[in-house]
């Protein structure tokens, strides 16, 4: 009878018996989120209004639009979905004046990063890359064994409520796309669709692919339940769980890929309304 061995069976940060390229995953996912925070959060600030940063977007945008938020200089509204819903402090009566320093995203952020922070696949990705927490099988970690969320880490189980804030982007964004199809100069207005429209339908698409494949909303339409059939309610909650089911499969798809492409969408807006970029949202069918 053969005894058991601990793994990993070597001691040490990264020390293994493994042979194989481990370190290239958690390498390229942290990576990734790095870029994609370090991306976010800058134009977040970028559009705040104190210290380095009224030298850029919103505050140097007074009197020309919303700064690098929105694309309107073809009469329609391509807003960036970091910036979505846009709230302007100073200029929303029901904001403060005293919050006029901050940028939009600072008020509307916290919903969608709170969702994503919080959620059980981005969970394993970030203990992963950025905790060690653990650095792969049978590879040592520098630190001690794993504790589960406890302490500040209680605040993962926040994630069901931020993913109703999620589903309740779906159709603010949604409404951004449709605002992005009405064109307006005076008196006149046409419906048209423009690169940025498409953009931002696509990433409507993915985001709620994310968001209806989550676990939380798998368990909201679908948890305790044991009787599928016997009415018309339970038959349609039936429906919503398979559909949630079949994105479920890939949550890590779509988590991914949707990240990226709000990140995009953003910088396609950013790049649209900054002459250092010089592009232009070209209009594909319609407008004015």
């Amino acid at each position: 009878m053969s005894s058991g061995m601990k793994l990993p069976m070597k001691k040490g940060f990264g020390a293994t018996d493994r042979v194989d390229a481990w370190w290239k995953g958690p390498t390229a996912m942290a990576a990734y989120l790095g870029i994609m925070i370090a991306y976010s959060t800058w134009r977040g600030f970028m559009e705040a209004d104190f210290w380095i940063f009224s030298d850029f977007g919103l505050s140097a945008g007074v009197g020309h639009g919303n700064g690098t938020m929105a694309i309107e200089n073809n009469h329609s509204h391509v807003l960036s979905p970091l910036f979505s819903p846009l709230i302007i402090p100073g200029e929303n009566s029901w904001v403060p004046s005293q919050f006029q320093w901050m940028s939009p995203a600072m008020f509307i952020l916290i919903f969608p990063a709170g969702f994503r922070g919080t959620c059980y696949y981005y969970r394993k990705a970030y203990y992963r890359a950025f905790m060690q927490q653990p650095t792969g099988c049978a590879v040592s970690k520098p630190w001690d064994e794993y504790s589960g969320e406890t302490g500040l880490l209680l605040i993962q189980n926040l994630h069901r409520y931020f993913m109703y804030a999620a589903l309740a982007y779906l159709p603010i964004l949604s409404y951004d796309v449709w605002l992005s199809m009405n064109f307006h100069h005076g008196n006149a207005s046409a419906l048209g669709i423009s690169v940025g429209t498409l953009i931002l339908a696509l990433n409507v698409i993915l985001l709620g692919g994310y968001a209806l494949g989550c676990h939380a909303f798998r368990h909201l339409v679908g948890g305790a339940s044991n009787d599928w059939t016997s009415t018309p309610m339970n038959r349609f909650k039936y429906k919503l769980w398979k559909f949630s089911t079949i994105l479920n499969e890939h949550h890590k798809d779509w988590a991914l890929y949707s990240l990226f492409w709000v990140m995009f969408a953003d910088f396609y807006v950013y790049a649209c309304t900054d002459p250092m970029f010089g592009w232009s949202d070209v209009i594909l069918w319609g407008g004015l």
